[in-house]
């Protein structure tokens, strides 16, 4: 088996952490990051290379799979055939240790959450019985706005943490070091955050990385699922976001405070992103 690749994960705008309700995408490449990542199948099959073996999931499966566990969810066959019309679809919610705080699972109140936060580190797979009880909670929650959805997820933690009714999907002793990949990522992370509310090029951020221009964009797509232009965006729409909630910087000012040089462009990328205007969006902060 090849090594698996590191994938960084980007919450969207104004958000800690990623929440998907949708048909799974069973094209990508075996991956890892280090975002905890909860995965529950509403409906359909699907199979999976998750830590050292192959798995397959159906409707109510549930697993948590802790910080840097190699995955990814593949096609089953058997079922795509028996089904085509029929896409796997569910929830996958990732989450860094710390998208809380750096202490905050380490409270006492929270000690059993931490002790399934490490237990993940194997691979959690909860027993049917157990997860039926969590369903009405677990199919509401994309409805839910986004505080009552970050306190779903405390709560479901929760409730998982308090029952024992899981396997672990890999033997003790398992361990996965993360690749000089996880490495070149962090550092093309780090080099636009904190180069984004300038020029910044495909050239240096490729030199960054030690490739070329056409390798990187080849490279950084295959692990992000997006194109560089689409990610370094999205980091500087958050930043414009949190000027527009925060400060009193017209929209203009907003604009090349974030990184972005021509005002019709941030327009455009705001609202695709967002789905609001600016303006908008600052209303919406402020109660307007």
């Amino acid at each position: 088996m090849t090594e698996p690749s590191y994938r960084l994960i980007a919450p969207a705008t104004n958000q800690s952490f990623v929440f998907k309700w949708e048909a799974f995408n069973l094209a990508t490449r075996w991956h890892f990051h280090p975002e905890i990542e909860l995965i529950y199948i509403v409906k359909g099959k699907c199979s999976g290379v998750i830590g050292d073996g192959f798995q397959q999931f159906e409707e109510d499966d549930l697993v948590l799979l802790g910080s840097n566990f190699p995955h990814v969810l593949q096609e089953d066959r058997e079922f795509a055939k028996a089904e085509p019309d029929c896409k796997p679809f569910g929830m996958i919610i990732q989450f860094t240790p710390d998208f809380l705080g750096s202490d905050f699972f380490f409270k006492p109140e929270l000690r059993e959450v931490n002790d399934l936060l490490v237990r993940a580190n194997r691979g959690l797979h909860f027993n049917k019985a157990f997860v039926r009880e969590l369903v009405p909670e677990l199919l509401q929650m994309h409805k839910l706005p986004e505080t009552r959805k970050l306190l779903s997820l405390l709560n479901i933690l929760t409730a998982l943490a308090e029952n024992k009714a899981y396997e672990f999907i890999t033997p003790k002793g398992y361990n996965f070091n993360p690749s000089h990949d996880e490495e070149r990522m962090r550092s093309i992370n780090q080099y636009v955050y904190e180069h984004f509310a300038g020029k910044i090029n495909i050239r240096d951020v490729a030199t960054v990385a030690n490739m070329t221009e056409t390798s990187f964009c080849r490279y950084f797509k295959s692990r992000t699922l997006k194109s560089f232009t689409r990610f370094l965006n999205e980091v500087r729409i958050s930043y414009s976001c949190k000027l527009l909630g925060k400060t009193n910087y017209s929209v203009t000012e907003v604009c090349f405070e974030s990184g972005f040089n021509e005002l019709s462009y941030f327009t455009r990328c705001f609202k695709k992103i967002t789905g609001f205007s600016p303006l908008h969006y600052r209303r919406l902060k402020k109660g307007l």
